[in-house]
């Protein structure tokens, strides 16, 4: 397996794929406006989705006071907030001009790489199949479930993060039932444990939404998921990419299976009615 460097081809490469996935998903919804702008893209679907978002801002140079006063104005339209998850390697006066806009700092992101060459060897955990979803409303009743039980707190220091609502969570998800989108169930002993998903273009496969239900944690279910995603990527596909939380026990998960954080975003968040 071949290094992979975090510079800014790279981070152009990953922030592109990014950008096209949240466009799939965005797309299932009744509508789907974009904007490219500074480099990147602005997304905005169906209200609250967690795809619309802004990528790539500042990867090819410097981004202008109109770019940003568009920027905000295309969220402001729609009365949705702004969410601009930053690159490190994006223009460095970025985050001071973002603040200085009413954008507010609202946590981090890690993006995990690897490269792929050859085929996956590593075998599944003892006791968990996985296949591809045959029903889909089994797949969003598995990951939703999985994702409404939330992790304990990543610091260790704020306690448990708060419940997501599992209905609101099964409309997020929907958006990933696509054509595009290869959906996974893992089994254990025959009974569904968990899910995922992955897509892939342009020799970029992104792996994502893995969720496993509580009473199958600490099987290697999203490593058995993961493994498979590897196992259908295409001949032609050169990097496999994940989103995580960081430090959280799925960063850890892809940490063990070869991937390693390439970078860090920061995400900056205006509400549709800052001044």
């Amino acid at each position: 397996m071949n290094p992979l460097l975090a510079d800014l081809s790279l981070a152009r490469r990953v922030e592109r794929a990014e950008i096209e996935f949240c466009a799939v998903g965005g797309a299932r919804a009744a509508r789907l406006d974009r904007l490219e702008i500074g480099g990147g893209a602005a997304l905005c679907s169906a209200p609250g989705s967690p795809l619309n978002k802004v990528l790539g801002l500042g990867l090819h140079g410097p981004v202008s006071d109109a770019d940003l006063d568009r920027l905000a104005a295309f969220y402001a339209a729609r009365n949705e907030p702004a969410q601009v998850e930053l690159c490190p390697l994006a223009a460095p006066d970025l985050p001071a001009r973002l603040v200085a806009r009413g954008f507010v700092p609202q946590g981090f992101e890690n993006e995990l790489g690897r490269g792929l060459a050859g085929p996956v060897r590593e075998g599944l955990p003892t006791g968990v199949a996985v296949a591809r979803a045959a029903d889909d409303e089994e797949w969003l009743s598995v990951v939703a479930a999985g994702f409404a039980a939330a992790e304990a707190h990543v610091t260790g220091s704020a306690g448990p993060e708060a419940p997501m609502d599992p209905a609101a969570l099964r409309e997020v998800m929907a958006s990933f039932v696509h054509p595009d989108i290869v959906r996974y169930v893992a089994r254990v002993d025959g009974e569904p444990a968990g899910g995922g998903a992955a897509w892939e273009r342009d020799g970029v496969l992104g792996i994502f939404g893995t969720a496993t239900l509580p009473a199958f944690r600490r099987r290697g279910v999203q490593r058995a998921i993961n493994l498979a995603a590897l196992a259908d990527a295409s001949p032609a596909a050169e990097l496999a990419i994940a989103t995580t939380a960081p430090g959280s026990t799925s960063q850890r998960t892809f940490e063990r299976m070869g991937f390693r954080v390439l970078y860090t975003r920061a995400i900056f968040v205006r509400p549709p009615d800052a001044a």
